[in-house]
């Protein structure tokens, strides 16, 4: 199974190759100039010269990375077609200086999005729009089965997968490193990783000491499932890192989501985050809890801690918006922030 490492592996194949060949055929040419490097696809050469002033993250949340993959990564150069399979994982491509030649629906509307045509949906992508762009890399969610099916399929035709799981910011922060070390920009690194990091310990060192011990619940609510988060879902660590407890995390009870379980629970604060369209998100939150006359017995809805979090920081991953959904939920802690439908 390919995945991050098989990524790598295959870097580094291509980088020992590119330095054989430099060895062969006579004296070496001498090498040309360096050339700074632009948002767009990096040369190898351009690429190079990154690898000299790639950044050592200080960040506290970023795991150390293996330098010298990132470094012959950057001698073999980026790939010239890559295809997210989703906005999220398609934005920190852009992010790290790359360009997309297809994307699902869900991130047509990304900056930079340049030419990138669409392959399909984010639950149905579709494997031959996928395949008619050649790509040399295809992104994708490592825990969507349609996109687990898709990867099978890529890698059965030798087409190299990285599947993304992403469930803290310091998983983001390791495929950024990847990202950046592929495309040469180490600068994005620091722009999207290292400052994003200082914002959150700078957030983090404000928080109410108050939080401490007390309780959550995430409702994830849509129209076809609403479902209890726990702590493996990316947000759950922006509110277990300003203090609270997610009460859902060794609660089995909660896996099958009723109003009896969350009673049971009951616990201080309530997030509810909506999935697909709003209207219909609001519909089924109201069908499924706050219609319900027990609803109103619970101790976050008697002290009016239930709050509806924005989308794009909280269902979608907010990428170099990190600190953004760390000061946003510190703000509506602290009630300086409306949440509501």
């Amino acid at each position: 199974m390919f995945g991050r490492k098989s990524v790598m592996k295959v870097i580094t194949a291509l980088g020992i190759a590119a330095a054989l060949c430099a060895g062969c055929g006579g004296a070496p040419k001498p090498a040309p100039a360096e050339t700074a490097p632009a948002t767009s696809e990096t040369t190898g050469t351009a690429a190079e010269a990154e690898a000299s002033t790639q950044t050592d993250p200080s960040a506290s949340a970023v795991p150390d990375t293996d330098e010298t993959q990132v470094m012959e990564g950057n001698a073999a150069g980026e790939p010239s077609s890559v295809v997210a399979l989703s906005k999220s994982v398609g934005e920190m491509w852009l992010l790290a200086g790359g360009n997309l030649s297809g994307i699902t629906e869900d991130g047509l509307d990304l900056e930079n999005i340049g030419d990138a045509v669409s392959v399909g949906s984010l639950s149905k992508p579709s494997l031959e729009a996928v395949l008619a762009l050649e790509p040399d890399l295809v992104l994708l969610t490592g825990d969507l089965p349609s996109h687990k099916a898709m990867a099978d399929s890529l890698e059965e035709q030798s087409i190299t997968v990285d599947r993304l799981t992403i469930s803290s910011f310091a998983d983001y922060a390791s495929y950024m490193k990847e990202f950046t070390g592929l495309t040469g920009r180490s600068d994005l690194y620091e722009e999207n990783v290292t400052k994003v990091q200082e914002a959150i310990d700078a957030v983090l060192k404000t928080k109410d000491p108050a939080l401490a011990g007390k309780t959550y619940l995430e409702l994830r609510v849509s129209a076809t499932k609403n479902k209890v988060l726990k702590n493996d879902y990316f947000a759950s660590e922006i509110f277990n890192n300003l203090g609270l407890t997610n009460a859902a995390d060794d609660n089995s009870g909660l896996d099958d989501l009723s109003m009896e379980a969350i009673l049971a629970a009951d616990p201080d604060y309530i997030f509810v985050i909506p999935q697909g369209k709003q209207t219909e998100a609001q519909q089924a939150f109201e069908d499924g809890f706050s219609s319900d006359p027990a609803w109103r017995s619970l101790r976050a809805v008697a002290d009016g801690h239930v709050y509806v979090m924005p989308k794009d920081l909280f269902q979608y991953k907010p990428n170099a918006r990190w600190a953004e959904a760390y000061q946003t939920a510190a703000n509506i802690l602290a009630g300086k922030q409306d949440a509501e439908f």
